[in-house]
């Protein structure tokens, strides 16, 4: 299940990132932060453990989703016709029935806009070094804050050529009063180039189908000596 400190900031939901280049309709307006190669972040809350997520957009189209918490980082790679997995426990093995363990993502890539928007401006005007983060609900944009449940944010945005970092103390609405959230993290605009095919897979995992309604303990992990190479011209893993 979700936390609530997961979703506080980010209760509206994420459209879908974009990968570069930027939609021309995004471009000088708050949403061009989508048009990224990578967005990282980590967040604390008081008597909860650190929370954190990475999410890359490679320049072929590939992506990465990395969830980290205390126990663990979890992470999915896929290309258009393959999805290879990290970290999955019996639990986190199958993305089909009630339980999706990179749900959150659908949320999680508000956070950078939280900072952005508190800033007033769009990530191309920022200009390059330290832009301070304010914003209070007497400040603009009050209906987008305010529809997201934000009442303040403090911080700064770095911005350094297409690479911006940010770190903001936030306090948001959810349904048992208020809740304080520091959050630390980068986004680029710059695609990253993809993983080598020559990389080794020890230590992944690949997905079966279910065999019965227990969905459950359905990742297989991946042979010695199988490349990302292979998976990309269509290595299968038996499920037999």
């Amino acid at each position: 299940m979700l936390r609530v400190s997961q979703l506080v900031v980010l209760a509206l939901a994420a459209a879908g990132a974009a990968a570069a280049p930027c939609p021309e309709h995004d471009r000088g307006t708050l949403e061009e932060w989508r048009c990224f190669g990578e967005v990282e972040f980590a967040s604390r809350i008081e008597g909860e453990d650190d929370f954190g997520a990475r999410f890359v957009v490679f320049a072929n189209g590939e992506r990465l989703y990395e969830k980290r918490e205390a126990a663990a980082t979890k992470a999915r790679l896929m290309g258009a016709a393959w999805r290879i997995y990290r970290g999955f426990e019996r639990e986190d093995s199958t993305v089909i029935g009630r339980h999706d363990p990179f749900l959150f993502f659908e949320f999680a890539l508000m956070t950078p806009f939280v900072a952005l928007a508190a800033s007033g401006a769009a990530p191309s005007a920022l200009p390059a070094g330290v832009t301070e983060v304010r914003y209070t609900v007497d400040s603009k944009p009050i209906g987008m804050m305010r529809e997201i449940g934000v009442r303040s944010v403090r911080g700064e945005i770095e911005r350094n050529g297409g690479d911006y970092r940010f770190t903001a103390q936030t306090v948001g609405n959810v349904a048992t009063g208020l809740l304080a959230m520091s959050v630390r993290g980068r986004w680029s605009a710059d695609p990253l180039e993809p993983l080598p095919d020559s990389m080794r897979l020890d230590g992944w995992q690949y997905h079966c189908p279910p065999a019965s309604v227990d969905v459950r303990g359905n990742h297989r992990a991946v042979p010695p000596g199988v490349t990302l190479g292979e998976v990309r011209r269509g290595w299968k893993g038996s499920c037999g």
